[in-house]
């Protein structure tokens, strides 16, 4: 078995495990209404940039997390199954420093994001509708 070693093996990890996971009992629903398949360049950005610096990611994945909590709450158990589906999907699939990499920047990001998660109970501020206008006249 190989390691990851390039773009294409990352989407083999990440378009694998969201296929499973948009069927999965547990966190599928997750995924209803999201237009996964034009975000999964997105994702595979992100862990390029994760294992490669590659500077291919700009942000905004807690932000969407945090929105998606809002409409749908994120429970430990749903981090848990997250993680336990990648984890299985990467050792599938390779092995070796970049698989063993990305497996522990998987489980620091599902801690990360639940711990911020799970302290936010509200909406952000800044992403609640602002206040009316006044009225002219």
């Amino acid at each position: 078995m190989n390691d990851i070693a390039s773009r294409a093996d990352i989407a083999v990890v990440v378009d694998t495990f969201y296929a499973r996971a948009i069927q999965d009992e547990q966190i599928g629903y997750l995924f209803e209404g999201l237009d996964l398949m034009n975000h999964l360049p997105t994702i595979h950005d992100f862990w390029e940039n994760i294992l490669w610096r590659t500077g291919a990611y700009r942000g905004g994945m807690m932000y969407k997390h945090l929105m998606l909590n809002a409409r749908k709450p994120l429970k430990l158990e749903h981090f848990q199954r997250w993680l336990e589906l990648f984890l299985q999907t990467i050792d599938e699939h390779y092995t070796g420093p970049n698989a063993q990499t990305m497996k522990q920047f998987a489980y620091s990001i599902a801690n990360t994001m639940y711990s911020r998660i799970s302290q936010q109970n509200t909406v952000p501020l800044g992403v609640r509708d602002s206040p009316p206008k006044p009225s002219a006249g």
